[in-house]
């Protein structure tokens, strides 16, 4: 048998490309010739450790994520804080009837509790003229600047504690001074 010829058929056979026929025949020529058969397993064992080589591992399919776990997680954890919420909800609720409830009752139980009625603001206010030398006034809002001066007051019969109404209308106007009450 030709070389080319034999080497083209061991190669095929190491493939695995050959007809039974042809394979029957080559076996019989390799169990003739020993150089042949040396030649065919040196070709098998390099097919074999080339398909090795490329073989390609096999690749597991990519899971898909559990986005339906997932959202389950999420309702549920949505939902977990919404009770947390509408129990400090509740909580501060109830503080805050049960303190209203305690200030109502007057702490005690006894019934309602007598608050004093916050005081009208007051319109007018009082000066207390605690007199001595009335100096000029050195600053705007000195109390001597809106203080009638000596000359302008008039004489108190022995009485050197004369009082004076100090009058604001509006923030944005200088206050006036009353007469003596």
């Amino acid at each position: 048998m030709k070389a080319e010829l034999l080497e083209a058929l061991l190669i095929d056979r190491a493939l695995g490309a050959l007809s039974p026929e042809v394979g029957e025949l080559l076996e019989t020529h390799l169990a003739r010739d020993p150089a042949a058969a040396e030649q065919a397993a040196g070709l098998s064992a390099t097919v074999g450790l080339a398909r090795r080589v490329m073989a390609r591992p096999e690749v597991q399919p990519m899971r898909s994520p559990p986005l339906a776990q997932w959202r389950k997680q999420a309702i549920v954890q949505r939902r977990h804080a919404r009770a947390g919420e509408l129990t400090r909800l509740a909580a501060g609720l109830l503080l805050g009837l049960s303190l209203g409830w305690y200030g109502r009752t007057g702490g005690d139980g006894t019934g309602l509790a007598e608050h004093p009625r916050p005081a009208e603001p007051a319109r007018l206010a009082t000066v207390a003229d605690h007199s001595g030398p009335v100096e000029p006034a050195k600053s705007f809002w000195a109390l001597s600047g809106f203080t009638a001066g000596p000359k302008a007051r008039p004489a108190a019969a022995g009485s050197m504690n004369t009082r004076y109404r100090l009058r604001w209308d509006s923030p944005v106007k200088i206050p006036h001074v009353e007469g003596n009450l």
